[in-house]
């Protein structure tokens, strides 16, 4: 199988790491043609710099329709995160080869700009041209893949029938870097980290900090992003003293940062996209034994047994203070549940697996083109 991996896609982002990984774990050929685009800035330079964003991508155009033009035929196109503004060129360059497009978007682009981070009204001239790449894209490519069964239904309310020639590829986790932990911790420290975005729901976390301000309990939040300049002044605002903010820290010391927790927490926003993903951190969790709390929601319940993680309701500080308050006073229970979260993760979003079912939709892409 010969795959032309196309457009902008930046590879150091961690879902097209993710995709790199599998693609090689199943034998897959693959050839890159790729224009720089992006840089670090990804979706925000919409906000800080339109214009300069679409320079960038008009320039890029000719640049990639060129290259694959000239390229050998594959036998099917993969077009991945940033992705949205890629297929409509990538398109062109697969009706002239007979080979079909795999769309991965990761995310809809209204959907993460517009719903999620409101940095612009849906009614906006924003919101109406993030809306219409949206659809394009997932209109022109032949088979979509979503991370979840719930991003799959999202993408129907878009282009109606997306699911019906869509597949299902979780984020899972990097099997190399996390783990399973040697024991649990005996201590009392939850550890939340991610990139403080709102659907994380990081002010959720310190509320529910303030509320266990006397139980000896410390709350490590690691990370940076939109969020985090107010999750500073809710602490201040509520006095909260058992909390300690961090910056990122890189990946191969991640996992030392999860082991030295007693509970990982997930995500906790209440928006309609917080309820459709499963996200990096709770997978990576897992797979390193931990329990984890995280928001009750479809995606969640569809990937995860009641037994493999403590689920509470969005945006609810009191049912997250409660939780780990209970699960900090049974350490069997901890370890019942980290074990749970592991077994799960085994049998169903290891790599081997998801490698797997990406290699099956390949091959079905592959062959309803032929």
């Amino acid at each position: 199988m010969r795959i032309t991996w196309a457009g902008t896609f930046e590879p150091e982002f961690n879902r097209n790491m993710k995709i790199a990984r599998l693609l090689e774990r199943v034998g897959v050929e693959v050839s890159v043609t790729r224009v720089s685009v992006w840089g670090d800035s990804r979706v925000d330079l919409a906000s800080t710099g339109k214009a300069r964003a679409l320079v960038r991508i008009v320039a890029a155009v000719p640049r990639l329709l060129w290259q694959l033009l000239w390229s050998p035929r594959p036998d099917a196109y993969l077009v991945s995160y940033p992705g949205w503004f890629d297929v409509p060129v990538v398109w062109v360059a697969s009706r002239f080869k007979r080979a079909p497009i795999v769309f991965d978007p990761f995310i809809s682009l209204f959907d993460t700009m517009i719903l999620d981070r409101a940095m612009y009204t849906p009614s906006s001239w924003v919101g109406r041209l993030v809306r219409l790449v949206d659809r394009l894209a997932l209109r022109l490519a032949d088979i979509v893949i979503a991370d979840t069964s719930e991003h799959l239904k999202y993408y129907d309310t878009l282009v109606p029938g997306v699911s019906d020639r869509g597949g299902v590829i979780p984020v899972g986790a990097d099997d190399t870097v996390f783990r399973p932990v040697d024991e649990v911790t005996e201590g009392r420290t939850v550890l939340f980290y991610g990139t403080f975005v709102p659907l994380q729901g990081a002010a959720t976390v310190v509320e529910a900090a303030h509320r266990l301000n006397s139980d000896d309990v410390k709350f490590l939040l690691v990370g940076d992003g939109q969020d985090r300049p107010a999750v500073e002044r809710l602490m201040i605002e509520l006095g909260v003293t058992n909390v300690e903010l961090v910056g990122p820290v890189p990946l191969e010391t991640l996992p030392a940062v999860i082991s030295g927790a007693t509970i990982c927490l997930g995500i906790f926003g209440d928006s309609d996209k917080a309820a459709r993903v499963v996200p990096n951190k709770v997978y990576e969790c897992v797979a390193m034994g931990m329990p984890v709390i995280t928001r009750s929601s479809p995606a969640i319940d569809s990937a995860f047994a009641e037994s493999d993680l403590i689920r509470v309701p969005a945006r609810d500080p009191k049912a997250l203070a409660d939780a780990i308050r209970s699960l900090l006073a049974d350490s069997n229970r901890r370890e019942s549940i980290g074990a749970a979260g592991r077994l799960r993760y085994e049998e169903r979003f290891c790599e081997v697996v998801i490698a797997e079912t990406l290699e099956a939709v390949l091959t079905k892409a592959i062959r309803q083109e032929t």
